[in-house]
């Protein structure tokens, strides 16, 4: 059986606004697994909850079939890319690169196109290039599994392309989670 990850009974409430009633999902090493939803639904309450960023009133986290309280302090298991820019502006390239643990000649490699940005700041990429970076950051790092929260939003058809490409040669080594309406 393969490594998964599995969340069940999980219940939100927000005061009296139920948002999440009795979920189930898993995800699994080898495969892409996709939450879609409107917006609003709660896809992005439940990868909180999963990634310790929520508590909910209910829920029940498994990892190889062993409850498991705090999926993030397994180290190298998960990374999350949530649904908003989460790096400091002022932060070069270069150095985010570094923090993940990646090669930039490995990296431009696959990505030839970031080249002439390393020593840029993460601020001075457009929007849509600030998106791109983080998503393939969080893609390549070293985790078993990976969990992308819209990782499409803002991203130019070109590179939507590109980020499925490697979402499907990815999964080869890593579960993926994703999150889409």
């Amino acid at each position: 059986m393969k490594e998964s990850i599995q969340i069940d009974s999980v219940f939100l409430n927000f005061g009296s606004q139920e948002v999440l009633k009795g979920v189930h999902v898993s995800f699994s090493l080898g495969q892409v697994t996709g939450i879609l939803g409107r917006n609003g639904c709660g896809k992005s309450c439940l990868l909180k909850i999963i990634t310790g960023q929520l508590r909910a009133q209910s829920s029940h986290i498994r990892y190889e079939d062993n409850r498991i309280e705090n999926l993030y302090k397994i180290s190298s298991l998960i990374n999350y890319s949530p649904q908003h820019e989460f790096h400091p502006w002022f932060i070069r390239l270069a150095t985010l690169l570094d923090f993940y643990g990646l090669s930039q000649s490995v990296f431009l490699a696959e990505y030839p196109f970031f080249k002439e940005k390393m020593n840029s700041k993460f601020g001075d990429l457009s929007g849509g290039e600030r998106r791109l970076f983080e998503v393939l950051l969080v893609l390549e790092a070293d985790s078993k599994f990976s969990i992308l929260d819209e990782p499409f939003t803002h991203v130019m058809p070109l590179h939507v392309d590109l980020l499925k490409e490697r979402i499907l040669a990815l999964k080869a080594r890593k579960g993926i989670l994703i999150t889409d309406h």
